[in-house]
Parts: structure tokens; sequence; C-alpha cells
């Protein structure tokens, strides 16, 4: 009990000192997980995954882009160790809507 207060307790120290440092972050949802993971999360993100980027760009390690579909949907993530925490970064994003001319007629739905 006590090792899992100690890793949770570096994990929150940890967050203060980075969203102090970088306060830019704070567009991700942290958690510090019990086992003293600190993990930010961020879904529908509008910039394809770019926060991933940023902090990997600040804790060190390579973020990875993952698409789901050939639409531009996907998800990016990051895990590194940063200060003696281990990290988890990750963001979900949506494909920018089909851009249509000015008076396309778009088909109403629940038809065929």
């Amino acid at each position: 009990m006590a090792r899992n207060f100690s890793l949770q307790l570096s994990a929150a120290t940890a967050l203060v000192n980075l969203l102090s440092a970088h306060p830019e972050l704070s567009v991700l949802t942290w958690t510090v997980e019990p086992l003293g993971v600190l993990r930010g999360q961020q879904t529908d993100e509008h910039e394809r995954g770019s926060v991933v980027d940023v902090c990997a760009s600040i804790l060190g390690g390579t973020p990875v882009h993952v698409a789901v579909d050939g639409e531009g949907s996907g998800f990016a993530e990051l895990a590194t160790v940063w200060r003696g925490v281990n990290v988890q970064v990750w963001a979900t994003y949506s494909a920018p809507p089909m851009r249509r001319a000015l008076g396309t007629v778009v088909p109403a739905g629940g038809g065929r």
C-alpha cells in the first residue's frame, strides 16, 4: 500500500511540474493511476493528434499515429518515462467533414 502511495505521489508531483512548465498541455484530461502511471487523454481532437507530438517533444519518446479508416480518423499515442514516472498520452481524432460545393444536394438520412 505504501509503495502505491509513493508511486501516485511521484506521478502527481510530476504532473504539477509538467503543467506548471507547460500550461498548453492542460487541454488533456490528466489522471494519476493507482500504480503511479500518469495518463493524459483527449478525445475528438481537431489537430490529428498533434497534442501527442507536442508531448513527445517535451517528455521524450516517439509518438505513434494510427489511421483507423481511409477517411482520416485515427488516434495517436505516446508511452514514455519522464522524471522516473511512466507516462501514457493518447488522442483520438475524427476525419474532417467532407467539403461540398455550394448548392450540392445531400440525401436525407434514413431512406434508401
